[in-house]
């Protein structure tokens, strides 16, 4: 496998972020739950968001304390190995609670990481 740039993996972040925060546009909690689909491909781009996550430099990710990197690393195994066990309605508090603060640090990083 070739080792991918740090940068693209803070792009690939921000790609799966952009989209999952369209697939959710204008829904209810109560819609999200209901939408297999809909629920599926946010649980996925969450896997990605995980997995590039592990991939960023430290130093990059102690300038933001406030984002909880190991569990943003960690929520995708437990995505992968726990399926049976997602809560909806813990993955639409991800999204809308701590999306926020993710998407500012990714920007942030993004700023610091030269392109190649």
């Amino acid at each position: 496998m070739v080792k991918r740039a740090v940068r693209l993996r803070l792009l690939d972040i921000t790609t799966q972020v952009a989209a999952i925060e369209a697939a959710i546009a204008g829904l209810s909690l109560a819609d999200f739950r209901s939408d297999w689909l809909r629920r599926s491909a946010v649980e996925r781009g969450i896997e990605v968001i995980s997995e590039a996550s592990r991939h960023i430099d430290p130093a990059l990710t102690v300038r933001h304390p406030e984002v909880p990197w190991r569990r943003v690393a960690d929520i995708g195994n437990w995505l992968r190995h726990a399926y049976e066990q997602v809560d909806p309605a813990l993955i639409w508090f991800i999204v809308i609670d701590e999306f926020p603060a993710l998407k500012a640090a990714i920007a942030d990083m993004l700023a610091a990481t030269p392109e190649d």
